[in-house]
């Protein structure tokens, strides 16, 4: 199928859920299906609103652990992502593509 490896079984048997199609985790409120139960459980989020990264400095919450992550930049200032070109630095590594393409 593919030359993939993986140290745990179950990343292995995750994986082949993408040769085999098969999509277990399903939503009970609309027809969706997921490979991993944790995308399935990001997923509901959409339907209860629920927003469970919250952040400690001002009074927004978000989805997605990664939004907050983005979200914590604009109280740090940290732009993690920079061009080898020049001295520019960005919030988020696709900024940083989108610059050096241009």
């Amino acid at each position: 199928l593919c030359s993939a490896s993986f140290s745990i079984k179950n990343h292995l048997n995750e994986h082949m859920r993408i040769h085999t199609g098969e999509r277990p985790f399903s939503c009970v409120s609309c027809s969706a299906s997921f490979v991993t139960k944790c995308t399935l459980v990001r997923h509901i989020r959409t339907h209860t609103g629920e927003r469970p990264f919250s952040c400690a400095h001002c009074n927004a919450s978000f989805s997605l652990k990664g939004h907050l992550t983005d979200h914590m930049r604009t109280h740090t200032g940290e732009r993690p992502f920079s061009c080898v070109h020049c001295n520019a630095s960005f919030v988020h590594k696709s900024t940083l593509r989108r610059h050096i393409r241009t």
